[in-house]
């Protein structure tokens, strides 16, 4: 019994001795290089301090690194996108993420185990500290130790922007600002702007980088970030979220944005992409990002296949409720349609579909005829068929523009409920 207290008393007096050597280091005044260089020499291994973005933002000595990936991440002062992307698919880390203790990871690339620990200022997290098991083994103790260097590291990176700016204001940081909503009168922003070194025009897009499915072949390097280059040349862009975000200064044409060059990196990388609208002020990026990203959520709704998706092309399903959504069908359906369905059903035809690609085609006979491969007079005779079960002459534009909207919210609400089915049954 006496051995137990002992030993307890051993772990909060270590805790206490912990807590208090890192606390004289923040009110020091020396910032989050002495945090981390005490936290290292308290913890036996290096430790090193990346923010949301990826980079790195404070570290211990590099000579007790022996972990390539790292040496390599502090040398270029951030993390590549393909580093983000590989270790994001790690299962220890996706699992780490769902919880606020520190947590372990392993990697298969190097020999080293790691210990994270999140760093939240107001909720928020801002960043994580790194402690890298190159010179000793972790101790049962450490992942609580780590957690208390997160909570100081936290306190010294709430005490300002120090941590988005410890080699001057860079373009991430400028691009997180907009995107997390910074100060956003135009004067803080053109100021800003001006010290990343950035200058824009009138016509700006966002463009999102999604890299849910990433093929990195094992890559660590800087390919992903050169490869933007090269394809979007002079664009800045940033990891936020999880995902690349660029902004495009200029028009961007589907014939270019679908060009073979950028074809061909895409069917490579497995990356897709949501563009936004135009819009002429960076004080609506964040707005953009948005319309970005509903961009590539609708996209995998409608047709999972494709990798680059307009906004404009799918701002009308933005406007459906989620009670439109999960309803029943003859909420979202026209019901003129239904009839055509049923009488379907009934006698085994073609009539609702045939109707859809009539109207897709805005109503030419022969573009209809030809996706239909039917000749013009089985269509004509099929149409006069519809037209006398609807009642209608085909003559009434208001009309056939609301069975149009209605044929495409149909089929977008049944893929949306068909996916989350299969998500429901583990699919």
């Amino acid at each position: 019994m006496d051995v137990t207290l002992n030993e307890l008393q051993r772990e909060t007096i270590e805790v206490e001795h912990y807590t208090a050597s890192l606390f004289t280091a923040y009110i020091s005044g020396a910032g989050l290089s002495a945090i981390v260089n005490t936290a290292a020499g308290l913890l036996g291994n290096p430790v090193i301090v990346f923010d949301a973005s990826f980079k790195i933002v404070a570290h211990s000595g590099q000579e007790d690194i022996d972990d390539y990936l790292w040496n390599e991440n502090i040398r270029k002062g951030y993390c590549s996108y393909d580093f983000i992307a590989a270790v994001n698919r790690m299962e220890s880390v996706r699992r780490g993420k769902q919880t606020d203790a520190a947590y372990e990871v392993t990697c298969e690339e190097t020999a080293n185990t790691k210990l994270i620990s999140k760093i939240k200022v107001g909720g928020k997290q801002v960043g994580n500290v790194l402690l890298l098991g190159c010179k000793s083994t972790f101790r049962p103790r450490d992942p609580e130790l780590l957690a208390i260097a997160a909570t100081i590291l936290a306190e010294e990176m709430g005490k300002s922007s120090y941590y988005r700016n410890a080699k001057n204001i860079k373009v991430e940081d400028f691009i997180c600002g907009l995107l997390d909503q910074q100060p956003q009168d135009p004067g803080s922003i053109r100021d800003r702007m001006l010290s990343a070194g950035l200058k824009f025009g009138t016509q700006l897009l966002v463009l999102l980088f999604d890299l849910t499915r990433y093929e990195g072949s094992g890559r660590y390097d800087d390919y992903l970030r050169e490869r933007l280059q090269q394809l979007f040349p002079g664009s800045p862009c940033s990891y936020y979220e999880g995902r690349i975000v660029m902004i495009h200064d200029g028009n961007l044409s589907k014939e270019l944005a679908r060009s073979r060059q950028l074809q061909q990196f895409l069917d490579q990388t497995g990356i897709t992409i949501g563009l936004s609208s135009m819009f002429s002020s960076l004080t609506q990026c964040r707005m953009h990002y948005l319309q970005a990203l509903s961009a590539i959520r609708i996209s995998r709704i409608l047709c999972p296949g494709q990798q680059l998706t307009y906004y404009a092309d799918v701002q009308l399903y933005e406007l459906l409720s989620a009670e439109v959504m999960s309803g029943e069908e003859q909420v979202y359906r026209h019901p003129e349609l239904l009839k055509l369905q049923e009488y379907d059903a009934a006698h085994q035809s073609t009539l609702y579909h045939t109707f859809f690609v009539y109207l897709k085609n805005n109503r030419n006979m022969q573009l209809a005829s030809d996706e239909l491969y039917v000749h013009r007079n089985t269509l004509r005779y099929k149409l006069d068929h519809i037209a006398r079960l609807l009642d209608t002459d085909f003559s009434d534009s208001e009309k056939m523009l609301a069975y149009y909207v209605s044929y495409k919210v149909a089929d977008f609400c049944e893929k949306a409920r068909e996916q989350q089915l299969a998500a429901v049954r583990g699919v």
